[in-house]
């Protein structure tokens, strides 16, 4: 954050948490239809200024809510699950009489997980950012894969996904059937997206049998992205980098293909790549391809592609009930932003420095005051506005679900 947020981040809080935080459409969103004291069940966790952490917090009505945000001002804001009494009184409770029931099943995507191949940004690179336009593709090309997988290959419906406020973007599956699996179910689910796992030993297809039809159609969505993420402008230049070709390399089975590795590396080092203008990324990718055809590894070439694009998740966020996720609308401390909801059909639209800052909305707060619109409610002042209308669409759009909002049974599964 620069010096002026920093200075007066405290007290733009107090004015967001009063004036512009949704607190009506957020209640109405975490109570679903179900029954009153759903809202009072529900677990949220503050972290005040200087670190606090304050858990097992929890409301019974909006009212009690916003009060509370504009007492303590929170800098952050993370959301559990519903449990079986509230969370105030956990502690006068028997381990075993108080529960988490059910939660939504959430996803985080962190691009710290991509440091491996992405060379603008993070630990690997020499700005040290933490990112930019250009490896922010990676998050819309997760976007893109696991909104399909999530829709098309388990039938859910009702998924908002919301930027992360840094570096990354959270999905909250609110289908009443996501709501709740247990924790096994969401294990099972959470295995079945990660193709590709974050910063560990890479999966290989050495074998050139028909791929799951879910990894293929992931591929055929994800192709063109990759052709774009790998290119020498407004890409990565991958392939041209020798830490790109080594990427490429250690995914080879040496063992059985050595002689032909030297063939290829010999190959690359006879580039010409004098014309800082020529694709020598993408050049390299079409010699890669033909490699790989010639020695009947066609589904490799479906891996590294799914290896740069694929969603890496943070499974451990996705299994447990219990586990707590950072709240849409909340303020990243960090950074300023605001974790706003988008859509996920047009996120290859959706840019972090597009997303508006506690700083930005404190300023059009303040310049509205002078103007003739001072009769409209205060986000609809401030460049907020489409967000909260998208998460006011969202919640309607959840009464059309039938629902009993029970916990999940022991007998309960989920096929696929």
């Amino acid at each position: 954050m620069d010096e002026e947020t920093l200075q007066f981040f405290d007290s733009w809080l107090k004015v967001y948490y009063k004036k512009l935080f949704p607190v009506e459409t957020f209640c109405k969103w975490l109570s679903y239809k179900c029954e009153s004291d759903t809202l009072l069940r529900r677990e949220f966790s503050f972290t005040l200024a200087g670190d606090i952490y304050l858990r097992y917090q929890s409301f019974k009505d909006a009212n009690e809510l916003r009060q509370e945000l504009v007492k303590t001002c929170p800098h952050k804001i993370d959301i559990g699950a519903v449990y079986s009494a509230s969370p105030k009184i956990y502690r006068s409770m028997m381990s075993s009489s108080y529960k988490p029931l059910w939660k939504e099943l959430v996803f985080d995507i962190d691009l710290t997980d991509y440091d491996d191949i992405r060379f603008c940004c993070g630990s690997n690179s020499e700005s040290g950012k933490a990112m930019c336009d250009l490896c922010w593709q990676l998050a819309q090309s997760a976007v893109i894969a696991l909104d399909r997988a999530l829709r098309e290959d388990f039938g859910f419906s009702k998924l908002m996904w919301v930027y992360s406020g840094r570096r990354g973007v959270h999905c909250w599956v609110c289908d009443q059937a996501a709501r709740t699996l247990d924790a096994s179910a969401r294990t099972a689910v959470a295995e079945y997206l990660s193709v590709v796992k974050p910063m560990t030993s890479r999966k290989t297809l050495t074998s050139n049998k028909p791929l799951h039809p879910s990894i293929e159609a992931a591929f055929e969505k994800l192709y063109p992205r990759f052709l774009r993420y790998i290119k020498t402008k407004n890409g990565q230049n991958f392939f041209a980098r020798e830490a790109g070709v080594d990427y490429f390399l250690k995914m080879l089975p040496s063992s059985e293909m050595s002689n032909e590795i030297e063939t290829l590396k010999r190959e690359f080092l006879n580039d010409e790549v004098s014309n800082s203008s020529d694709d020598v990324s993408t050049k390299r990718w079409n010699t890669i391809k033909v490699f790989l055809k010639e020695n009947k590894r066609e589904n490799l070439m479906k891996e590294i592609v799914l290896q740069l694009t694929y969603p890496r998740l943070d499974v451990h966020v996705s299994t447990g009930v219990n586990h707590l996720l950072k709240s849409p609308f909340a303020i990243h401390p960090k950074t300023g932003f605001i974790c706003v909801p988008f859509d996920p059909n047009t996120c290859c639209d959706f840019f972090p420095c597009n997303v508006p800052t506690i700083s930005k909305i404190m300023k059009e707060l303040e310049l509205s005051a002078n103007n003739d619109n001072t009769h409209l409610l205060p986000y609809k002042r401030t460049s907020l506005k489409p967000f909260i209308e998208r998460f006011e669409k969202f919640v309607s759009s959840l009464e059309s679900i039938e629902d009993d909002c029970k916990g999940p049974t022991q007998s309960q599964s989920l096929a696929f």
